[in-house]
């Protein structure tokens, strides 16, 4: 059916909504989809994690601590990734019980600038996993910066995550950044905006879409082709549109069909 106004924000053009209130996660910041878990993990800016029901039931939940913003899984471990703001570290955290099992600051500096990234600006707001191309290799993982500068961010992950490449993106601020297999790009999502962002595996915006809710700072898309949106207003929101709007946006552009990351790029 067709969507309409509420009092969570300005919805979509159609689809259904559904909400998701989820009050043992204060202001949701960010979203996964964990194939092999066929659940979800969502972070909140009090520091709180949690592993979700695709019906919106809560099935555990941690307290870690921190400014957490975003979230990822890498479905070939027991592993997420999750974002602490402010200290700019990426955390390892055990999906079975929700433990940190390791902390990887994030060097800011890149291509000479030992503060590209800038030191008491708006941070890494948003992170996600691309796999190897063919399933070969560990996958790479890439972030979104909010602003000082909004970017797109490829890192290597070590001892720190080191700065591979980097795409100035125009959508500021940056609240999230999923890959999407079925169109081979990334969605990024503006809170501001209240839209999501395709990006090319090279950084060319290949269009945009509106997106339901107030707030959302986060989007995990659904095998069945629904999509889970987390509002820093609070709770979450199931979105099944009538067609996918980015794949739609994909096609316009000519991109619709499955690209690989690129190497080789930068700012």
């Amino acid at each position: 059916m067709a969507a309409s106004a509420s009092a969570t924000g300005v919805l979509a053009e159609t689809g259904d909504v559904t909400e998701w209130p989820l009050p043992q996660i204060p202001e949701p910041s960010g979203v996964a989809y964990h194939a092999a878990r066929k659940s979800l993990f969502v972070v909140g800016d009090q520091g709180d994690i949690g592993e979700v029901a695709l019906d919106g039931r809560l099935l555990a939940s941690r307290h870690i601590g921190g400014d957490l913003e975003g979230v990822t899984c890498d479905p070939s471990r027991d592993a997420l990734y999750v974002v602490r703001e402010g200290s700019d570290v990426i955390l390892e955290v055990r999906a079975s019980d929700l433990r940190i099992t390791a902390e990887v600051p994030i060097d800011r500096s890149f291509a000479g600038d030992p503060n590209f990234l800038q030191a008491g600006g708006d941070g890494v707001e948003g992170i996600t996993f691309v796999p190897a191309a063919s399933g070969s290799g560990p996958g790479t993982i890439f972030v979104v910066n909010q602003f000082d500068p909004p970017v797109l961010v490829e890192l290597e992950m070590a001892r720190r995550a080191t700065i591979r490449h980097a795409w100035r993106l125009a959508t500021a601020p940056l609240s999230d950044v999923v890959w999407d297999e079925k169109i081979g790009g990334f969605l990024v999502v503006s809170a501001i905006w209240r839209k999501v962002s395709l990006i090319s595996p090279t950084g060319d915006e290949w269009g945009s879409a509106p997106v339901p809710g107030f707030l959302q700072e986060g989007i995990a898309p659904l095998p069945d082709g629904s999509f889970v949106i987390a509002q820093d207003a609070g709770g979450l929101l199931r979105w099944s549109p009538s067609a996918d709007p980015f794949a739609a946006a994909a096609d316009r552009a000519g991109h619709g069909t499955n690209g690989a990351v690129s190497q080789g790029v930068q700012h």
